[in-house]
Protein backbone atom coordinates (compact mmCIF):
# COMPACT_ATOMS: atom_id res chain seq x y z
CA UNK A 1 0.00 0.00 0.00
CA UNK A 2 1.46 3.31 -0.91
CA UNK A 3 1.53 5.47 1.85
CA UNK A 4 -0.90 8.93 1.90
CA UNK A 5 1.51 11.58 0.80
CA UNK A 6 2.35 13.60 4.23
CA UNK A 7 0.62 17.10 3.68
CA UNK A 8 3.78 19.22 5.20
CA UNK A 9 2.52 22.09 6.83
CA UNK A 10 3.17 25.60 5.52
CA UNK A 11 4.22 28.80 7.54
CA UNK A 12 3.60 32.00 7.17
CA UNK A 13 6.07 35.09 8.42
CA UNK A 14 3.56 36.53 10.81
CA UNK A 15 0.32 37.19 11.86
CA UNK A 16 -1.48 39.20 14.52
CA UNK A 17 -4.75 37.89 16.84
CA UNK A 18 -6.36 38.82 19.89
CA UNK A 19 -5.49 37.03 23.07
CA UNK A 20 -7.77 38.49 25.67
CA UNK A 21 -7.89 41.84 24.13
CA UNK A 22 -4.13 42.09 23.62
CA UNK A 23 -3.03 41.74 20.09
CA UNK A 24 -0.03 38.72 19.79
CA UNK A 25 1.86 38.50 17.00
CA UNK A 26 3.65 35.58 16.05
CA UNK A 27 4.05 32.28 12.95
CA UNK A 28 0.91 31.05 11.97
CA UNK A 29 0.29 27.52 10.51
CA UNK A 30 -1.66 27.39 7.28
CA UNK A 31 -1.65 23.44 6.11
CA UNK A 32 -0.93 20.10 7.77
CA UNK A 33 -2.18 19.34 11.07
CA UNK A 34 -3.65 22.68 12.41
CA UNK A 35 -5.40 23.19 9.21
CA UNK A 36 -7.11 19.91 8.92
CA UNK A 37 -7.76 19.73 12.71
CA UNK A 38 -5.69 17.12 13.55
CA UNK A 39 -4.40 16.33 17.05
CA UNK A 40 -1.78 18.88 18.31
CA UNK A 41 0.13 18.11 21.52
CA UNK A 42 -2.72 16.34 23.22
CA UNK A 43 -5.92 19.42 22.43
CA UNK A 44 -8.03 19.70 20.05
CA UNK A 45 -7.94 22.05 17.39
CA UNK A 46 -12.13 22.86 17.52
CA UNK A 47 -10.91 23.35 21.29
CA UNK A 48 -8.18 25.99 20.43
CA UNK A 49 -10.69 27.58 18.07
CA UNK A 50 -13.57 27.46 20.30
CA UNK A 51 -11.03 29.54 22.47
CA UNK A 52 -9.99 31.87 20.49
CA UNK A 53 -13.59 32.62 19.03
CA UNK A 54 -14.80 33.46 22.92
CA UNK A 55 -11.84 35.69 22.98
CA UNK A 56 -12.86 37.40 20.17
CA UNK A 57 -16.20 38.14 21.24
CA UNK A 58 -14.88 39.33 24.53
CA UNK A 59 -12.99 41.87 22.84
CA UNK A 60 -15.36 43.12 19.90
CA UNK A 61 -17.19 45.44 22.57
CA UNK A 62 -14.21 46.61 23.79
CA UNK A 63 -12.66 47.44 20.66
CA UNK A 64 -15.77 49.05 19.19
CA UNK A 65 -16.05 51.55 21.97
CA UNK A 66 -12.74 52.52 21.93
CA UNK A 67 -13.44 53.03 17.75
CA UNK A 68 -16.46 55.06 18.70
CA UNK A 69 -14.98 56.99 21.84
CA UNK A 70 -11.99 57.86 19.13
CA UNK A 71 -14.59 59.39 16.64
CA UNK A 72 -16.35 61.24 19.33
CA UNK A 73 -13.09 62.79 20.26
CA UNK A 74 -11.48 63.64 16.61
CA UNK A 75 -15.56 65.56 16.12
CA UNK A 76 -15.24 67.86 19.23
CA UNK A 77 -11.55 68.63 18.47
CA UNK A 78 -12.61 69.96 15.22
CA UNK A 79 -15.63 71.59 16.74
CA UNK A 80 -14.39 75.65 16.70
CA UNK A 81 -14.48 76.98 20.45
CA UNK A 82 -16.20 80.27 19.11
CA UNK A 83 -15.94 82.23 15.52
CA UNK A 84 -17.43 85.22 14.11
CA UNK A 85 -19.57 85.11 10.47
CA UNK A 86 -22.43 86.96 9.06
CA UNK A 87 -25.68 86.18 8.47
CA UNK A 88 -29.01 87.87 6.28
CA UNK A 89 -31.77 89.05 8.73
CA UNK A 90 -34.03 88.40 5.32
CA UNK A 91 -37.43 90.28 6.64
CA UNK A 92 -35.11 93.75 6.98
CA UNK A 93 -32.84 92.56 4.18
CA UNK A 94 -29.93 93.46 6.72
CA UNK A 95 -26.53 92.33 7.17
CA UNK A 96 -25.90 91.11 10.47
CA UNK A 97 -22.22 90.33 11.83
CA UNK A 98 -21.82 88.51 14.94
CA UNK A 99 -20.27 85.71 17.11
CA UNK A 100 -21.36 82.38 16.79
CA UNK A 101 -22.07 82.08 20.39
CA UNK A 102 -22.23 85.11 23.34
CA UNK A 103 -19.77 85.42 26.09
CA UNK A 104 -20.63 83.80 28.95
CA UNK A 105 -20.55 85.43 32.66
CA UNK A 106 -21.29 83.54 35.50
CA UNK A 107 -22.57 84.86 38.93
CA UNK A 108 -20.38 85.79 41.42
CA UNK A 109 -22.59 85.28 44.06
CA UNK A 110 -23.89 81.50 45.03
CA UNK A 111 -27.26 81.70 44.03
CA UNK A 112 -29.95 78.67 44.75
CA UNK A 113 -30.26 75.56 43.45
CA UNK A 114 -33.48 76.73 41.06
CA UNK A 115 -31.97 80.13 40.24
CA UNK A 116 -30.02 80.63 36.71
CA UNK A 117 -26.02 81.66 37.61
CA UNK A 118 -25.53 82.47 34.16
CA UNK A 119 -25.69 86.10 32.26
CA UNK A 120 -24.52 86.85 28.52
CA UNK A 121 -23.25 89.60 26.87
CA UNK A 122 -21.89 89.90 22.87
CA UNK A 123 -21.91 92.50 20.17
CA UNK A 124 -22.58 92.12 16.36
CA UNK A 125 -22.90 95.15 14.00
CA UNK A 126 -25.80 95.90 11.51
CA UNK A 127 -25.41 96.38 7.51
CA UNK A 128 -28.02 97.83 5.73
CA UNK A 129 -27.25 99.23 2.00
CA UNK A 130 -24.05 100.69 3.33
CA UNK A 131 -25.29 101.80 6.57
CA UNK A 132 -23.23 100.56 9.49
CA UNK A 133 -23.90 100.15 13.28
CA UNK A 134 -22.56 98.19 16.39
CA UNK A 135 -24.64 96.68 18.95
CA UNK A 136 -24.16 94.93 22.55
CA UNK A 137 -26.56 92.23 23.26
CA UNK A 138 -26.85 91.17 27.10
CA UNK A 139 -29.10 88.46 28.90
CA UNK A 140 -29.05 88.17 32.31
CA UNK A 141 -31.69 85.56 34.22
CA UNK A 142 -34.84 86.73 35.79
CA UNK A 143 -36.77 84.33 37.24
CA UNK A 144 -38.94 86.55 39.43
CA UNK A 145 -39.15 89.64 36.69
CA UNK A 146 -38.72 93.11 37.68
CA UNK A 147 -34.87 93.53 36.38
CA UNK A 148 -33.97 96.64 35.42
CA UNK A 149 -31.55 97.40 32.52
CA UNK A 150 -27.77 95.83 33.00
CA UNK A 151 -24.52 97.79 33.49
CA UNK A 152 -21.85 96.12 31.70
CA UNK A 153 -18.04 97.00 33.43
CA UNK A 154 -14.32 96.41 32.00
CA UNK A 155 -11.94 97.03 34.48
CA UNK A 156 -13.90 97.96 37.01
CA UNK A 157 -15.19 101.08 34.69
CA UNK A 158 -18.82 101.31 33.31
CA UNK A 159 -18.90 100.55 29.23
CA UNK A 160 -20.50 103.75 27.80
CA UNK A 161 -23.92 102.41 26.50
CA UNK A 162 -27.09 103.57 25.60
CA UNK A 163 -29.53 100.60 26.11
CA UNK A 164 -32.19 100.41 23.63
CA UNK A 165 -34.80 97.87 24.78
CA UNK A 166 -36.02 94.30 24.32
CA UNK A 167 -37.21 95.28 21.17
CA UNK A 168 -35.03 93.80 17.94
CA UNK A 169 -36.69 96.09 15.66
CA UNK A 170 -34.85 98.90 17.87
CA UNK A 171 -31.61 97.74 15.91
CA UNK A 172 -33.41 98.09 13.11
CA UNK A 173 -33.86 93.90 13.00
CA UNK A 174 -36.33 91.42 13.15
CA UNK A 175 -34.68 89.20 15.41
CA UNK A 176 -31.38 89.38 17.37
CA UNK A 177 -28.24 87.44 16.43
CA UNK A 178 -28.46 85.64 19.36
CA UNK A 179 -31.04 83.24 20.71
CA UNK A 180 -32.58 84.04 24.12
CA UNK A 181 -30.74 80.98 26.53
CA UNK A 182 -33.91 80.29 28.56
CA UNK A 183 -37.46 81.46 28.65
CA UNK A 184 -36.76 83.40 32.01
CA UNK A 185 -34.35 85.37 30.28
CA UNK A 186 -34.31 89.29 30.57
CA UNK A 187 -32.70 90.88 26.90
CA UNK A 188 -31.22 94.24 26.63
CA UNK A 189 -29.69 95.45 23.68
CA UNK A 190 -27.38 98.66 23.38
CA UNK A 191 -26.02 100.97 20.74
CA UNK A 192 -21.76 101.16 21.47
CA UNK A 193 -19.59 103.54 19.66
CA UNK A 194 -15.93 102.14 17.70
CA UNK A 195 -13.81 103.24 20.67
CA UNK A 196 -16.39 101.79 23.30
CA UNK A 197 -16.34 98.33 21.29
CA UNK A 198 -12.28 98.88 21.21
CA UNK A 199 -12.45 98.92 24.44
CA UNK A 200 -14.22 95.35 24.51
CA UNK A 201 -12.25 93.63 22.35
CA UNK A 202 -8.96 94.22 24.62
CA UNK A 203 -10.55 93.33 28.11
CA UNK A 204 -9.56 90.33 29.30
CA UNK A 205 -12.49 90.21 31.83
CA UNK A 206 -16.14 91.61 31.21
CA UNK A 207 -18.30 91.99 34.41
CA UNK A 208 -22.08 92.95 34.85
CA UNK A 209 -24.24 94.10 37.26
CA UNK A 210 -28.22 93.94 37.32
CA UNK A 211 -30.55 95.46 40.34
CA UNK A 212 -34.03 93.63 40.51
CA UNK A 213 -37.25 94.97 41.76
CA UNK A 214 -36.70 93.46 45.38
CA UNK A 215 -33.66 95.37 46.02
CA UNK A 216 -31.60 92.16 44.99
CA UNK A 217 -27.83 93.21 42.76
CA UNK A 218 -26.29 90.31 40.95
CA UNK A 219 -22.93 90.26 39.72
CA UNK A 220 -21.73 87.87 36.97
CA UNK A 221 -18.59 88.32 35.41
CA UNK A 222 -16.45 86.17 32.46
CA UNK A 223 -13.89 86.56 30.11
CA UNK A 224 -14.31 85.74 26.29
CA UNK A 225 -13.54 82.31 24.64
CA UNK A 226 -11.23 82.33 23.22
CA UNK A 227 -9.79 85.50 24.35
CA UNK A 228 -9.58 87.68 20.95
CA UNK A 229 -12.50 86.57 19.83
CA UNK A 230 -13.80 90.02 20.10
CA UNK A 231 -10.48 91.24 18.51
CA UNK A 232 -11.34 89.50 16.13
CA UNK A 233 -15.07 90.10 15.76
CA UNK A 234 -13.47 93.90 15.38
CA UNK A 235 -11.09 92.73 12.37
CA UNK A 236 -13.57 91.08 10.43
CA UNK A 237 -15.37 94.65 10.62
CA UNK A 238 -12.46 96.19 9.51
CA UNK A 239 -12.16 97.77 12.91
Amino acid sequence: MTPAPYNRPRIQNTTSTWEGGVAVTGPVLTGGAAASGSPDCGASAPGRESARLRRRRAAAPWLAGMATLLALCSGCASLPENAVAERLDERTGTTVTAMQRPIELVSTEPRGSNSDPFAYVAPFETNRMGTRQLFVWVAVPDERGGAAVPVVLVGGETLPLRPLGADPRTAGLASFPYETPAPWSALQVYQIDEAALRTLGAAAGIELTVRYADGRVMRFSGAPRPPQIVAEFLRSLGL
